[in-house]
């Protein structure tokens, strides 16, 4: 059966009459007209009908009774008395506590005599903490048709929960042909249209996850083996943790934007993983039938990894296939731990895909293949997923982890990808199963159809241009809903005001420090930026401070950043160090001008692609590349200025006629004028190694309010790449 995924966050959150799309500012919600229409707003229908009245008086013990009698695009998933009445019956009689993080009786009052209990009386029982998290699962920030919820879309894709319910049709018995939410939830009557939205009256109320990740692993029959080794590693307790215990104090401050606009700014950081896990079939066609069968296997897999994983020799570490597997070091243990991301997310978000919520800012170019880069548990080592075949109408393309094309990223064909022959596969990858996609309170986990581990070809795969965007190594913003969402999400988050950026408390990420108390960290969520993914993370002030940089095999390579020259752009210096200590930090280079103008500056040496002749902007290419600059990729445009979706290709007869398709198009590789185009900037050449951390200082040299910084990606690439005497390296 195949799965749609829709987001329990999108249960509430954004107000869909907010522009999707940059604005200056946001009008005041007009409520004038909130009653000239002859339909009903949302709460007005649910009071009016009697079989709702239970979902009502929950929704009344919160303050989402007031938000659905206002002007606004909702979505209300209305269960019947009947449905509200047997779940909460079974949220009372759930009093196991053991691997679940809830309370006894999911916090409902010891009652006498609870389940024979009038419904109206049981909902007057709950508490309202318990009434604010039952209705978030059940209302959307966006207008959801059935035609949306179940029409061959991956996900929907928001913020509050973050969370997933399945969404299939039923194919049999006395629900045939409706829509079914989760295990056991049917859409009765649906659409009903109101005044601000839609209501659609469900049979039963939508269920919460109450598992963390590795209980819930535990409980799957298909997972006995993995789950087993999961605990025998005690990495199952490592994934156990729900959030940072931390208040963030600097929403208090009332962070604005340039334009003096509240922003959002959370207030708590929750912790999530991404579990990739091999059934036990899958276990069984490689010849693993058992716990023990899988420990000689990785025996055989990890005893000799000293020749590839680059780590082990550099911190002189002595690799054990004894049964401790709790040691870092032990082979299960190694295999276990490349399984987990510090990253929860839904199958349709691992890669930046096309959806019904993002086809409006969705800025995938020329027939690219998104790929994305995370590090995993094992320490140092990244994974790469690869969306294959993102056509603009598939709106689910097949997933591969450390999917391996000889000579990726290069190309013997100008403005194009190259031809096949130079690109043979020498590994498919471990596909991901995108009809199964578990969520838990503090993950997902997704089945794997092959044996996954960081061996040799997993190394090759890497050897090729890395690009990592600042969201996916920035986990908090995948944690906490933020990589994806939309401003109209953000506005409902931000009380209606922008949604356009986040701002964060200093102190909110990991892998970045702050030297100086000034530097604003702010996130553009998913929009019309000219950005890789359409969001882009950035700031202003007087900042000063830095970014752990991603870990990759050890080896030389050349690391650039992106950036918009503009007048706004700042006057930085770059540094790179071992440590986060600025005593530790090495100047790269002079003084960096993102404000230079391309066009007046003469060390770029930059010119417009589509006035050159015949080469289509080789040779500036690397006129600029000596300079230490390089145009933007042609793999995104400029969101709906996007104009060519399919990959483009070269003929005999003309070898340019890829080029020209790029050149006369809005790509950010060719889109002109200053304070429009993008550029990279080469920071250094030099050696990384796989078990240092690398530190990247960005610090502003003038005091001024209104300069910024943008770290929307970086790109590490090996020197081999770089310079290679048989290929060029691609445009996209």
């Amino acid at each position: 059966m195949k799965f749609n995924i829709i987001n329990k966050g999108l249960l509430f959150l954004g107000l869909a009459t907010v522009s999707l799309f940059p604005v200056s500012c946001v009008e005041e919600p007009d409520s004038s007209n909130l009653y000239s229409s002859a339909e009903k707003t949302i709460e007005e229908l649910l009071s009016s009908d009697v079989d709702l009245s239970a979902f009502n008086g929950i929704l009344k013990k919160t303050i989402y009774a007031n938000t659905l009698s206002t002007w606004g695009n909702y979505t209300c998933f209305a269960p019947t008395n009947d449905g509200v009445s047997v779940y909460l019956d079974s949220l009372y009689n759930d009093t196991s506590c053991d691997g679940v993080k809830k309370a006894y009786h999911n916090g409902i009052p010891e009652t006498s005599g609870f389940t024979s209990l009038d419904v109206m009386k049981k909902v007057e029982l709950l508490p309202n903490e318990l009434c604010t998290d039952l209705a978030k699962y059940h209302l959307s920030g966006d207008e959801c048709s059935i035609s949306d919820i179940s029409g061959g879309n991956d996900s929907w894709s928001t913020m509050l929960l973050g969370r997933y319910v399945p969404v299939s049709v039923c194919t049999s018995g006395e629900h045939a042909g409706q829509t079914q939410l989760g295990p056991d939830s049917y859409i009765l009557q649906g659409d009903i249209a109101c005044s601000n939205g839609l209501v659609q009256k469900i049979s039963n109320m939508i269920r919460r996850e109450d598992r963390l990740i590795a209980d819930q692993i535990a409980v799957d029959p298909d997972f006995s083996i993995f789950s087993q080794a999961l605990r025998a590693t005690g990495l199952d307790d490592v994934i156990s943790v729900e959030e940072k215990n931390k208040r963030y104090s600097y929403a208090d401050t009332k962070p604005t934007d340039r334009d003096g606009l509240t922003l959002y700014c959370p207030t708590e950081c929750k912790v999530k993983f991404t579990v990739f896990a091999e059934t036990d079939q899958v276990f069984k066609d490689a010849g693993i039938n058992n716990f023990n069968d899988l420990v000689e296997k990785c025996k055989e897999w990890y005893k000799g990894c000293a020749s590839w994983y680059d780590y082990i020799n550099e911190k002189g570490i002595t690799i054990s296939d004894g049964d401790d597997y709790t040691n870092e070091w032990n082979v299960l243990h190694m295999f276990v731990a490349y399984h987990i991301l510090r990253a929860g997310m839904p199958v349709n978000q691992i890669v930046y895909e096309k959806t019904t919520m993002n086809a409006s800012v969705w800025n995938v170019a020329f027939g690219y293949e998104p790929q994305e880069y995370f590090e995993t548990m094992l320490p140092n080592t990244l994974m790469k997923v690869w969306a294959t075949d993102p056509d603009a109408n598939d709106m689910n393309p097949k997933l591969w982890i450390n999917r391996y094309r000889q000579n990726n990223t290069l190309t013997d064909e100008y403005g194009t990808f190259g031809s096949d022959a130079t690109h043979p596969i020498v590994f498919k990858g471990v596909p991901i199963d995108r009809t199964y996609n578990k969520a838990t309170l503090n993950g997902y986990i997704h089945k794997i159809g092959g044996i996954l581990k960081y061996d040799q070809m997993a190394k090759n795969s890497f050897y090729e241009r890395i690009r990592l965007d600042s969201s996916t190594f920035l986990y908090e913003l995948i944690n906490n809903g933020m990589r994806g969402a939309t401003a109209a999400q953000v506005s409902t988050m931000n009380g209606g005001g922008d949604g356009n950026r986040i701002a964060f408390d200093n102190t909110y990420f990991d892998n970045i420090v702050c030297y100086n108390p000034n530097t604003l960290l702010r996130f553009n969520v998913m929009g019309a930026w000219r950005a890789h993914n359409s969001d882009q993370f950035q700031g202003w002030d007087t900042y000063d401070f830095a970014i752990k940089l991603p870990h990759v095999p050890t080896g030389e390579y050349e690391l650039r950043i992106i950036y918009p020259p503009m007048q706004r752009g700042g006057l930085m210096q770059y540094y790179l160090g071992e440590s986060s200590s600025q005593s530790q930090m090495v100047p790269q280079g002079i003084p960096f001008d993102a404000r230079s103008n391309p066009y007046e500056d003469a060390t770029i040496g930059y010119q417009d692609v589509n006035v050159e002749n015949e080469d289509y902007g080789i040779e500036s290419d690397q006129i600029m590349h000596v300079r230490g600059y390089m145009r933007a990729p042609a793999s995104f445009s400029r969101a709906t200025y996007n104009t060519i979706t399919n990959k483009v290709y070269a003929s005999a007869s003309d070898p340019y006629a890829a080029a020209k398709q790029i050149t006369g198009s809005t790509s950010c590789r060719t889109e002109a004028g200053y304070g429009t185009m993008m550029l990279r900037r080469v920071i250094c050449t030099q050696t990384f190694k796989q078990g240092t951390d690398y530190w990247l200082r960005i610090k502003n040299l003038v005091n001024d309010f209104d300069l910024g910084w943008s770290f929307d990606f970086i790109e590490l690439v090996p020197i081999g790449v770089v310079n290679s005497q048989t290929m060029m390296e691609d445009w996209y």
